[in-house]
């Protein structure tokens, strides 16, 4: 847990290397009115793993690294899941209200937020009663501007989240398909099929580029006496009935980026320092979408492990692709956005019994996927 190894590791994290999009090149396209951002990930030590996202839309291409707590077995060695996708939820929030008080000549620096995404997690991994489930999320903006007043404040913000990523994604149902190769072979899962034309050489590993700056860092740890709702299981229990909160405060800054520490917040977990940008994406920061995808294809990779690690089949060699559609400005939503997700595995001993298994039960326990097949709503206050 050592904060010096940590930060050493999170260096690895930055904008990949010149021409690492033109993987993307001659994959397909996304419906008509969305774009599609696209994601590779792969396991590297214990529960570390690391996800190279590619959004041609707007011209990025990141790699960013991922840990859990030691209650999971992991080294606590960089965020967790959970925490880019806060992270990237509050991107969006703070970049939309700062464009919106930009058309007003209102500082971007007088923006902030915090954010708690709330879950739960319930039931039996052995058994396959276990279900991770999204819920509402909080959300409280800050205007330190003058010029307007409390009304005037409110209407903006409302204005900013629902018009923006973060809102779409709250309010809308993403349908998650899937598509599990085991050793070569298609292995059938009865979920709707990911028709996803790639293979596991698809988008290869690219190389990273040199980061000018840390773009995430390991800050500190939560205090031990801080206010916490416990439930029943930790870490990798196999049996669980508890909530999870997560939090992201967020600080807008002149230069377009977005700083934000977040984290889970229970006692003693520890908090990230996260520089995101918004929507749209802008220099010196992932934007609101990447992060986001990134959380999503690392909470399914934690599922895996967590399922693999309860039935004692520890499962190391395999790779991801994702692809998640969302919105241009303007676009009608006649159209469903989609995540894909294709899984290929190799195991020592072929087993698809064991493969289709491991693919349920990260589906089922997937907090971000069930988030994003639930039509939420934000409770947001404004001051």
């Amino acid at each position: 847990m050592s904060f010096p190894d940590a930060n050493d590791f999170l260096r690895q994290t930055g904008p990949l290397a010149p021409g690492a999009l033109a993987a993307c090149g001659g994959l397909q396209a996304p419906p008509s009115g969305f774009e599609r951002v696209w994601a590779t990930f792969e396991p590297m030590d214990a529960m570390q793993k690391r996800g190279q996202i590619f959004r041609p839309h707007s011209g990025e291409a990141w790699q960013l690294l991922c840990d859990e707590g030691t209650s999971l077995g992991g080294t606590d060695w960089a965020p967790p899941p959970l925490a880019y996708f806060a992270a990237g939820l509050a991107s969006s929030v703070t970049g939309s209200i700062a464009e919106c008080l930009a058309e007003q000549g209102i500082a971007a620096e007088s923006v902030s937020v915090a954010l708690d995404n709330n879950y739960s997690l319930r039931g039996s991994v052995l058994r396959g009663t276990m279900e991770g489930k999204g819920h509402d999320a909080d959300v409280e903006a800050a205007i330190a501007d003058d010029q307007l007043t409390a009304k005037d404040k409110s209407s903006l913000v409302l204005q900013a989240v629902s018009g923006g990523l973060a809102g779409y994604l709250m309010k809308s149902v993403f349908p998650s398909e899937f598509a599990l190769i085991a050793n070569g072979a298609p292995v059938s899962l009865d979920l709707p099929e990911c028709h996803l034309e790639v293979d596991a050489q698809t988008l290869p590993i690219a190389a990273l580029g040199t980061a000018g700056e840390a773009y995430v860092r390991k800050a500190f740890l939560r205090p031990a006496d801080m206010p916490f709702e416990a439930g029943t299981g930790t870490g990798a229990d196999a049996v669980q009935d508890r909530p999870i909160k997560v939090s992201a405060a967020a600080q807008s800054r002149a230069d377009g980026v977005t700083a934000m520490q977040a984290g889970i917040a229970r006692p003693g977990a520890s908090v990230y320092d996260i520089l995101g940008t918004s929507d749209a994406g802008a220099p010196g920061g992932p934007s609101s979408a990447c992060l986001i995808a990134a959380g999503i294809g690392f909470c399914f990779m934690t599922q895996l492990g967590r399922y693999a690690e309860a039935v004692k089949r520890p499962v190391h060699d395999y790779r991801m692709i994702q692809a998640i559609d969302i919105p241009l400005p303007g676009a009608d939503g006649s159209q469903t956005p989609v995540i894909g997700t294709k899984l290929f595995l190799n195991q020592d001993e072929p087993d698809a019994a064991f493969a289709r298994d491991l693919a349920h039960s990260a589906k089922r326990t997937c907090f971000l996927h069930s988030t994003l097949q639930t039509s939420l709503r934000s409770r947001i206050s404004v001051r």
